[in-house]
């Protein structure tokens, strides 16, 4: 795969840019942030949507509303264009250019189908991408300062065999929540073969209450046809005994009858005899009866006559005291007003009154506030300045200048000189780490150069009159001079290493001391910004103060106006006392009119009473004219034993009178009852003459209800216990069917375990292929010649005077030069380099299946000292086995290794591409 060209709209810091890609080494060079690194994401979201925002609408630039990448390649001869549209949505596309010549013509659009399409035409998935073709920054560093151990591991991670380490890990978990599982329906399963136990038990006893139900039923048919000739029998004698009881009963109502008729016979006759003794007694009554009437309306008139003399006095009280009441309420109408007025006039100071109070409650609580105002005010100035003052100090004790501080009169001033002061023990700090990795840099130097020092020093001791490193002859004061040399270079790196080492112990030192001030400043900073809230909290509650004090301004006008309606009420009051009295009696007269009524309906009573008592008194005079035994001084218990007997005498006599109209009635019921004796006498001898013919026995008829009792008994037995059995039946069928159902989840419970114990099995097996000893170790096995072949290929690129390279199992290198073999730690810095970016892109290529067409490298000399960048630089010039390398770097030596150089710069946050 080459690269041809890349255009980005509005994606991150670019806003317009378009690259055209060569073959040969592009170096995409700028400064820190403008916006290179940006290139290479823009590649890799392009191909694998792979990007390191949080999401995809934070790679659109902040003013725009919509992105564009455009990315076209080369692979396998053919002309690709990726195009990603990020609007509302993400819109993904692929195209293919036909001829060369020719336009691009659609292949396919959505983000599932243009992923497939690239990892079928590039055979890499965007992993391998970002494993292989894709150097990140700090790659190379790490291969050659890291220990065997790390370097496998780095490795590894490249290879991916990490993520089956990790697989390996996380299936433990897994497995162990299958087997607690497993575990769980072991404990479901304790009691199925119990289950399947009592199924057939509970199937047994069903089938026996089967086979019992079945004899019931073949004893009740039995029963049932002998209990059907019975009933037959039984029918015909009940018919019979049913009409013997009939004539019976009958004859028993027949002989009742006629002892009844002969009673009211002999009844009717008394009566008539009675009625004979009545008709004579009525003719002596007659005379005393029409006098009742008269003595009735004669005691009627006297009595009313007595009522009519109470109610005229009680009128003529009435109309006495009606004229008095009228007199007090005309005397003491004026004084009841003007106790009106002056309880309407109090009500009215009042109502101002209970306002004015309500007030002066209101201005009570806000002095209440103000109270409780002023005390946190003061707590909060107190607390606010005795802050300022201790901030002041505090920066004063950690180096910032007085002079600084004598300025710094307001929070604003302190927040703003705080963040000064943090940013200049930042820089300090940085300062400071610079020079200790600058210090560290010369020791790993020092102790190469010692190292580089002590293999020929020892070489050297060893050999006779040879040089070990070009095998010349020396003489021995030859020899002897180059031991001195060495151990001189040895002597003087060991003290440069522990100069250095005292300075790194100082200079760390005095980094620890700007750290711990700088969390303090910190602290510090965090803080000011809460009492920098805290003070306008402060100027707010100042502003209260003074709408308070605008609100207890009324407060003396208040308090006076309510002294003064005071004194009016107190003096309405005693005015008002002096009308209560004729108030009262004003109110006690009209309720007594009230009571007593209207005057002229009370004279209007007293006329129709006086025109009643002359109507009783023309009565009186009347009775007296019809009865001469009536006179006006007749004494009331005279008068009332003569009523008593005159009333005796006409109930008597009325009482006579209808005894005596019945007589025509009883008559007629004698006549009637003297037939119904004859009627009835002559049915008792018919109903005698039936019983006598009647067919009943009694004894034949006992001896069948006895036979048919005892049947039917038999069938209610068989009966009940036919019900038993199908009630047990019942319960054992829904036993069954509860057995069946538990019978079936114990199996289903069964079927699981079965399969979790084999999804067990599965995964340890899986477990074991994916661990050290197995595909780890396999891949290891099989990725190591490879890497080994190509590490080789690119290292012999370099031009080194070595004639071979190799990769032990723990990918640790060993190179083979005139010298014998060497270790990665005894090769020079420069060849250190080869050799790590040899292994670097020997691993590409053989994850790239041996077809490496291009490659981009992130910073790659990122943590590498000055010699080593230098180096790399060197390296990155002579490459000539890859078709295309695309480099991002600040790194401005690496211009001299270009075929193509691309700069970047930002300009109002806006990244510019010049080629």
């Amino acid at each position: 795969m080459i690269f041809t060209k890349l255009k980005l709209i509005n994606f991150k810091s670019h806003e317009n840019t378009t690259i055209k890609f060569e073959k040969g080494i592009s170096v995409i060079v700028g400064e820190n942030g403008a916006g290179k690194s940006t290139l290479l994401e823009a590649i890799s979201f392009a191909l694998f949507k792979q990007h390191t925002a949080k999401k995809i609408d934070d790679l659109v630039r902040n003013t725009a509303d919509s992105m564009t990448v455009e990315l076209e390649f080369i692979s396998n001869n053919r002309q690709y264009k990726i195009v990603r549209v990020k609007k509302s949505m993400l819109k993904s596309s692929l195209y293919k250019k036909t001829s060369k010549e020719g336009g691009y013509v659609h292949i396919c659009t959505g983000d599932k189908e243009v992923a497939n399409e690239i990892r079928q035409i590039l055979d890499i998935d965007s992993d391998l991408f970002l494993n292989a073709i894709y150097i990140r920054q700090g790659e190379i560093a790490e291969l050659v300062d890291k220990t065997p151990a790390e370097k496998k591991q780095l490795i590894a991670k490249l290879l991916g065999i990490d993520s089956l380490e990790k697989a390996w890990k996380n299936l433990l978990p897994v497995i162990n929540d299958y087997e607690n599982q497993l575990a769980e329906l072991n404990g479901k399963l304790y009691n199925s073969s119990e289950l399947t136990e009592e199924y057939s038990r509970k199937k047994d006893e069903l089938n026996a209450l089967k086979n019992r139900g079945h004899e019931l039923e073949e004893q009740l048919d039995d029963v049932a046809k002998s209990l059907e000739e019975i009933s037959e029998s039984k029918r015909d004698m009940e018919r019979e005994k049913e009409i013997y009881e009939t004539q019976v009963a009958n004859y028993e109502n027949e002989q009742k009858n006629l002892v009844k008729l002969e009673s009211d016979k002999k009844l009717v006759q008394d009566n008539l005899d009675k009625i004979a003794a009545a008709e004579d007694q009525i003719t002596r009554l007659g005379k005393y009866v029409s006098k009742l009437d008269v003595y009735l309306d004669f005691e009627k008139s006297v009595n009313s006559i007595k009522m009519l003399k109470e109610d005229e006095a009680e009128i003529n009280n009435k109309l006495e005291s009606i004229s008095q009441q009228k007199e007090i309420v005309s005397e003491k109408k004026e004084d009841y007003n003007k106790f009106l007025a002056s309880d309407e006039e109090i009500n009215k100071l009042n109502n101002q009154k209970v306002n004015l109070e309500k007030e002066l409650a209101t201005i009570a609580k806000l002095e209440q506030d103000k109270k409780d105002l002023l005390k946190d005010i003061e707590e909060e100035r107190n607390d606010i300045e005795d802050f300022f003052s201790r901030s002041k100090d505090k920066l004063e004790d950690n180096g910032l200048s007085q002079d600084i501080l004598a300025n710094v009169d307001d929070f604003n001033n302190l927040e703003e000189v705080t963040d000064d002061f943090i940013k200049e023990i930042n820089s300090k700090i940085s300062d400071l780490s610079d020079d200790i990795v600058a210090k560290n840099e010369e020791l790993v130097v020092f102790n190469q150069n010692i190292k580089s020092s002590e293999k020929p020093l020892e070489e050297l001791n060893e050999a006779k009159n040879k040089c070990p490193v070009c095998q010349s002859d020396i003489s021995p004061d030859q020899k002897k001079e180059l031991i001195k040399q060495y151990e001189d270079t040895i002597e003087e790196n060991k003290k440069l290493i522990s100069e250095n080492e005292e300075n790194i112990r100082l200079l760390t030192k005095n980094k620890d001391s700007f750290e711990e001030k700088q969390s303090q400043i910190q602290d510090l900073s965090k803080n000011i910004i809460e009492y920098k809230h805290k003070f306008g909290h402060l100027q707010n509650q100042l502003v209260r103060l003074n709408k308070i004090d605008e609100g207890l301004e009324p407060k003396e006008y208040v308090s006076n106006r309510l002294g003064e309606l005071i004194l009016l009420i107190a003096r309405e009051k005693e005015g008002k006392e002096g009308y209560k009295e004729s108030y009262d009696a004003y109110n006690q007269a009209k309720g007594a009119l009230e009571i007593l009524g209207s005057e002229t309906e009370a004279q209007y009573k007293l006329k129709q009473v006086k025109n009643e008592i002359d109507n009783h008194v023309k009565n009186i005079k009347l009775a007296m004219e019809q009865d001469p035994h009536l006179s006006g001084d007749i004494s009331s218990s005279e008068l009332q034993d003569r009523i008593n007997d005159l009333k005796q005498k006409n109930e008597e006599y009325n009482q006579l009178k209808g005894f005596v109209q019945n007589k025509s009635s009883l008559m007629s019921q004698l006549n009637s009852i003297k037939e119904d004796i004859g009627m009835s006498t002559n049915q008792i001898d018919i109903t005698k003459n039936k019983m006598e013919a009647s067919l009943y026995d009694k004894e034949k008829y006992e001896q069948i209800i006895y036979r048919f009792e005892m049947y039917e008994r038999r069938q209610a037995t068989f009966n009940n216990e036919l019900a038993e059995i199908k009630g047990q039946a019942r319960e054992s069928i829904s036993n069954l069917k509860d057995l069946t159902e538990r019978i079936s989840t114990s199996n289903k419970f069964q079927q699981e375990y079965n399969d979790i114990s084999d999804y067990i099995e599965l995964l340890n097996h899986f477990r074991s292929l994916y661990s050290k000893n197995g595909i780890q170790k396999d891949l290891r096995n099989i990725s190591r010649p490879l890497i080994q072949k190509y590490t080789k290929q690119f290292f012999n690129e370099f031009n080194f005077n070595y004639s071979d390279l190799t990769l032990d199992e723990e990918y640790d290198v060993t190179v083979y030069g005139p010298e014998g073999e060497s270790s990665m730690s005894m090769v020079s810095g420069g060849e250190k380099i080869a050799i790590a970016l040899a292994l670097r892109l020997g691993i590409t290529q053989a994850m790239s299946k041996g077809e490496l067409d291009t490659i981009l490298l992130d910073e790659p000399t990122i943590h590498l000292d000055s010699s080593r960048r230098h180096e790399l630089i060197n390296l990155l010039k002579d490459m000539s086995l890859l078709p295309q390398m695309i480099i991002v770097t600040h790194e401005s030596q690496l211009e001299n290794a270009a075929d193509n150089i691309i700069k970047v710069e930002k300009e109002n946050g806006i990244s510019k591409v010049m080629i």
